[in-house]
Formats: C-alpha cells, sequence, structure tokens
C-alpha cells in the first residue's frame, strides 16, 4: 500500500531529523570511546557501536534513495535488491549496537565476572539490566521498549540470522493484475524454449509494470514463524529513533554504577 501525500511528507522530514540525531550519537560514541581507558570498553565502542551508527545511516539513506517513500509504481528488481540488502544490514546492525554498548558497559566497570556468563551480558537480558543505571534499566523496561524489542526486534532479526530473511514483496497486486501476471510468467517461458526474445522483454515490461509499490517486509510466511507486514519507512525511521534516543541517555549515564 503506497503511503499518502501528507505520510510522504512526514516520512522525509523525519529521515532528514534522524539522520542528523544519528551524526550526534556518532560524535558521543566517539568521545566516550576515546576517552575511557578500559581498552575493551573502548574497543566496543569505537569499534563495535560506532561503525554501527554509520552504517544505519547508511543503510537508512539508501532506503530512501533507492525507495523513495512517494513511489507509487514498484520500484525496478535491481533497485529492489539493493533496498532488501540494505534492510539486512540496518536490522543485524540494530541489534549490534545495543548489545556493543552492553559489553562496553560491562568491561568499563568490570562485570564480567560479577554477571558470570558471558550468553547473560545484552542489553535486553535482565541480568544485565540490574546493573544498570535505573534511568537506563527503567528505559529497557517500559512497555514500549519491551514490546519493539520481543515483537519486532529479537523476532525479526533471529529470522533474518537463522530462519527465512526479510523480504519486501515487489509489487501489491489486485486479482486482475495477479491472474495477468501469472499468464504472463507462462508466456514468459514459453518464449524462451522458441527463443522469442522480443516477446520475452515485453513480457518482462508489461509485468514490471502491474500493481502498486509494496512498501511492507516481512519474514516467513507460515504457520507459528508466521510475521505480520511491517511497514518499512516509518519502522525504519522509529528504529532509527530509538537508536538515537537510548544513545543520548545510555551516555549521559553509562559512567555510574549501580
Amino acid at each position: 500500500m503506497v503511503y499518502q501525500l501528507t505520510a510522504v511528507d512526514k516520512l522525509q522530514q523525519e529521515h532528514s531529523m534522524v539522520q542528523a540525531d544519528l551524526v550526534e550519537i556518532y560524535i558521543k560514541t566517539c568521545q566516550a570511546g576515546n576517552s575511557v581507558g578500559n581498552t575493551r570498553a573502548r574497543e566496543y565502542l569505537l569499534h563495535g557501536a560506532e561503525r554501527r551508527v554509520r552504517l544505519l545511516r547508511g543503510c537508512l539513506s539508501n532506503v530512501f534513495k533507492q525507495f523513495p517513500p512517494d513511489a507509487t509504481k514498484p520500484i525496478t528488481s535491481e533497485a529492489l535488491e539493493e533496498v532488501q540488502i540494505s534492510l539486512h544490514a540496518f536490522v543485524m546492525n540494530l541489534y549490534g549496537f545495543f548489545e556493543n554498548l552492553a559489553w562496553a558497559y560491562v568491561f568499563r566497570h568490570d562485570l564480567v565476572k560479577v554477571i558470570g556468563d558471558r550468553r547473560k551480558i545484552g542489553m535486553f537480558l535482565r541480568s544485565t539490566q540490574e546493573h544498570l543505571p535505573k534511568v537506563l534499566s527503567d528505559y529497557l523496561t517500559s512497555t514500549t521498549i519491551v514490546a519493539w524489542h520481543n515483537d519486532y526486534l529479537k523476532n525479526y532479526r533471529d529470522s533474518l540470522a537463522h530462519r527465512i530473511p526479510l523480504y519486501i514483496p515487489p509489487s501489491e497486486l489486485t486479482q486482475d493484475e495477479a491472474q495477468r501476471i501469472n499468464a504472463l510468467e507462462k508466456e514468459k517461458f514459453e518464449c524462451l524454449n522458441k527463443s522469442q526474445l522480443d516477446r520475452f522483454d515485453e513480457i518482462r515490461t508489461e509485468q514490471a509494470s502491474l500493481g502498486t509499490a509494496s512498501t511492507v517486509f516481512l519474514h516467513s510466511f507460515e504457520d507459528e514463524e508466521a510475521s505480520k507486514p511491517v511497514q518499512l519507512h516509518p519502522q525504519m525511521l522509529c528504529d532509527a529513533m530509538t537508536v538515537a534516543e537510548f544513545g543520548s541517555l545510555y551516555f549521559m549515564h553509562w559512567h555510574e554504577r549501580v
């Protein structure tokens, strides 16, 4: 489903704003990494979180460039592939950003032995949260962030890493358009068998013109692992805003220890 004109304007404005916010987080990450004494904490900031923020900015920019929110017709298959690559990198580095901040905090405050198990170190794990300043643990355990992590971030990251990669449908079709697509697909294979390459190209062009742009992504279609379609541009902006919001809060308090 394509966006309404008012929604397009809002998405473009928010994109500009969040890109600036991510620059601020990048600067704060570099400043903290260069000032902290613990070498492992420095590594997780400068070679972990800092790189991820740059990648998040680049991925977001590429999606808005290759798939502008005002697109109404399906984008090209080449552009769609670029968008999906950026989406995959975005989700993995989104998850990794929070994990890098957790490890940086743990190393800065020498908590590895206190926590006792490296598998219990993570920004969304209670075993780590209980050692964070209250303002950070309150943020992470808020209803909004818990739902965002459990229903979306962990779900889609885990599927991407271990099960079904995230997928953006090439288009949204009416019933008549879907039937036409199927008929053209059969004719296309007949053209290949008969070496009718000119007609084959005509069919591909017609197929590409059918339908409207699909602005959602999902992973599995089946059974208990099935996912709900998520709107691409709004979700990525929401994710980037969460990085900026939590990152700013984190660097205000990461020197504190419970």
